[in-house]
């Protein structure tokens, strides 16, 4: 058997649920191109696992409470972050398929909580605005998804967020190169 041996050098403590030991024993016949990714260290587990849990718990509480999924919300607080924006603004925004954008877009248009802003403009590229009852429920779910982060971060202290905050503003500016 081959022994792969990963430091866990940084002082983390990782609990995720997987096994935390630092020897890990393979066939001597897998070459190293063969052995599994040690998800302790690799990032895209990390930011995959947490991305995919926000999100499946996120919609499941704003749907039964505020009537609207995790996408519908997105829209929405980038719409309300721009102050208007058009389906195309926003995908370029949240990096969000773009016929999700136009089904939450014309999902919350019927709902009144968006309505296009007057005026011409090019092609379909027009804006939305939020309503005032979207503005009302934006503000709702946005104490909710604030409270959310703070149970998530709970953990950190202010330093250490900003320093998370920091780090991930880092990793977002190099996503134009994936």
């Amino acid at each position: 058997m081959v022994i792969v041996s990963r430091l866990l050098d940084h002082g983390y403590g990782l609990t995720c649920g997987l096994n935390l030991t630092s020897q890990v024993r393979f066939p001597e016949s897998l070459t190293m191109d063969q052995i599994p990714i040690d998800l302790r260290v690799y990032f895209p587990f990390f930011l995959g696992t947490i991305s995919n849990r926000w999100t499946a718990t996120s919609s499941r509480i704003y749907l039964a409470k505020f009537g609207i999924g995790i996408g519908d919300w997105r829209v929405l607080a980038s719409i309300q972050s721009l102050g208007k924006a058009s389906s195309i603004e926003v995908v370029d925004l949240i990096s969000m398929d773009p016929g999700a954008v136009s089904r939450s877009v014309g999902k919350l248009r019927a709902a009144a909580m968006v309505r296009p802003v007057e005026g011409k403009f090019m092609g379909r590229t027009k804006p939305f605005e939020l309503t005032d009852e979207g503005r009302k429920l934006y503000a709702r779910v946005r104490r909710a998804a604030l409270a959310r982060e703070d149970t998530l971060l709970g953990g950190l202290s202010a330093t250490e967020r900003r320093t998370l905050l920091e780090l991930m503003r880092k990793v977002h500016s190099r996503l134009d190169r994936l």
